[in-house]
């Protein structure tokens, strides 16, 4: 979560701008993070430096708020500035800037001090949001080093009640990850919004949950309950207009929490018929800018408050679930050429934007390992953790795939397919005919993703130096296989905890009508066979 940044730590006077300094051996490094400092109306450039003297000199001197300290300088190091600062300057917040994903480097970052450390491929607004965040006392971890953290968090350790507390959490993420699994291949937006309202519901345990769509004036449209009974729902009456704690998040759109909604000085009070209520947690949706809804959870569990990792949770959701939505409306509302070139731009955004909020949920495992020592049980469940951040993070790059795949026919996006996930030079495409072409449209979207995901497990499993993906047509009947050399496996025996690929194909082959088969052998390679019905 992004801590506001009102009180400078530096010059304490309320919304006073954030003061920056920047140390680098580039000259032209400092021009350019000067400017993008400058431009914004929240933050000042204070100064630069171009090593550790002349900038221990000059950050006495002025004592910024936030300092960009590149991680290595000129014959010095950066990390040893960073230790300075941390001893001699406390309240000066620390983002390291590099140009190298050595983890190394990230571990002694965090040795010496650092609240954040971005690689130096970050654009211009992602380091002014960093700074705004880490001096409102946040840390920010570049996306590239979320494995680099995963090691510290090995280092560290912790107790068994840390333990305890983190195996819940990783429990909870799964249910996130494996709800938006299944919630990525809706098309229709009434049944995204009621699957995302009830996944709200399940990651926080609460009794109630709701989901509001705005009108361009801001009052409610849609709103999707989950938790109610058809009963209470016609007791209730016409929608909610958006008064009371709904329309404090909707006006302020920001995260508001309350653990008793009645002695809240916004609460409106309940129409006839209303169950009540008492801890609430609402969240706006917001993709690309713009608010797509609004979730509301009320009554968690069995009383007690609605927790920072709840609203962490529900942020990710609120996210993710907010791209989805706008991506059905745009299938449902817009022309087939328009539709192509918004998906892309929807896609773009995934891709650029959500990792930093999948990577956020390490960040808010730190407090839990702080002093988890480091035995084979808490290995083995941080394992457990990054295996199933890995798999988030493959299915949100799949999920970009299919935004694009509409606008290719079936071969070309399997190739296109195939080089995003790096296996082009591998992969062989045979296709004797154009068969595929007859196939409704829904078929064909189901075939791209059948292979995106066979070909994805390839990717992530099978060290492969061949893949050959053929397309034909047998009588009746059409056939798509993925054939590869890799190490192969037994599909007799379960998949391992985590790994969802074999179950996802089957789910897959079904909704294309057809029927799976799987063939392989450890050090033999695999075959992956979908065969359906031709119309």
């Amino acid at each position: 979560m992004v801590a506001d940044a009102t009180l400078g730590p530096a010059t304490g006077r309320p919304n006073a701008p954030i003061r920056v300094f920047g140390v680098d051996d580039h000259v032209g490094v400092l021009a350019g993070l000067a400017e993008i400092v400058s431009d914004q109306s929240d933050l000042t450039w204070v100064g630069e430096a171009s090593s550790i003297g002349e900038a221990q000199r000059k950050l006495k001197a002025s004592v910024p708020d936030v300092l960009l300290l590149d991680a290595r300088l000129r014959g010095e190091s950066g990390i040893d500035l960073c230790g300075w600062v941390h001893r001699e300057l406390p309240k000066v917040r620390v983002l390291m800037l590099t140009g190298s994903t050595d983890a190394s480097l990230l571990l002694q970052a965090l040795a010496s001090g650092a609240h954040g450390f971005l690689v130096k491929q970050a654009r211009g607004r992602d380091i002014v949001d960093a700074v705004r965040q880490v001096h409102g006392g946040g840390v920010v971890w570049d996306p590239r080093m979320g494995q680099a953290v995963l090691e510290q968090f090995r280092q560290a350790g912790g107790q068994a009640r840390a333990a305890a507390r983190f195996e819940r959490y990783r429990e909870r993420i799964e249910r996130l990850y494996r709800g938006m699994t299944l919630i990525a291949g809706v098309r229709a937006e009434d049944e995204v919004l009621q699957r995302v309202v009830a996944l709200a519901r399940e990651v926080t345990g609460a009794r109630y949950a709701a989901l509001a769509v705005l009108k361009p004036d801001e009052s409610v449209a849609k709103f999707v309950t989950a938790g109610l009974t058809p009963e209470q729902e016609r007791a209730i009456g016409p929608l909610p207009r958006g008064h009371g704690l709904l329309g404090e998040v909707i006006h302020t759109r920001r995260p508001l929490r309350v653990n008793d909604i009645g002695t809240h000085p916004r609460a409106y009070g309940w129409p006839p018929g209303h169950p009540p209520m008492r801890t609430f947690l609402g969240m706006p949706m917001v993709a690309q800018g713009e608010v797509v809804g609004h979730l509301y959870m009320t009554d968690k569990g069995l009383g007690e408050p609605f927790s920072d990792e709840d609203e962490e949770l529900i942020g990710m959701l609120a996210s993710l679930g907010a791209v989805l939505i706008k991506n059905a409306r745009l299938n449902e509302d817009l022309g087939r050429m328009a539709v192509v070139e918004e998906r892309q731009r929807i896609g773009m955004n995934l891709h650029d934007g959500t990792l930093q909020t999948i990577y956020s949920v390490l960040l808010g495992l730190d407090g839990l390992l702080d002093d988890m020592p480091a035995e084979s049980r808490t290995y083995q469940t941080v394992n457990r953790l990054a295996e199933l951040l890995r798999e988030v993070t493959d299915e949100i790059r799949r999920y970009v795939l299919d935004l694009k795949s509409d606008a290719r026919p079936l071969m070309a996006s399997v190739e296109d397919i195939a080089h995003e996930l790096g296996l082009g030079d591998k992969v062989r495409i045979h296709s004797a005919d154009t068969s595929y072409t007859e196939l409704p449209e829904e078929t064909l979207e189901h075939l791209v993703r059948f292979a995106q995901e066979a070909l994805s497990n390839v990717a992530r499993h099978a060290h492969a130096t061949r893949v050959d993906v053929t397309w034909r047509r047998v009588g009746d009947e059409f056939q798509l296989l993925i054939d590869d050399n890799g190490v192969g496996f037994d599909p007799s025996q379960p998949s391992p905890p985590g790994h969802h690929g074999r179950r996802h194909l089957e789910e897959r082959a079904r909704l294309a009508g057809g029927r799976l088969e799987v063939c392989s052998r450890p050090n033999e390679g695999s075959k992956v066979l979908l065969t359906g019905p031709m119309p």
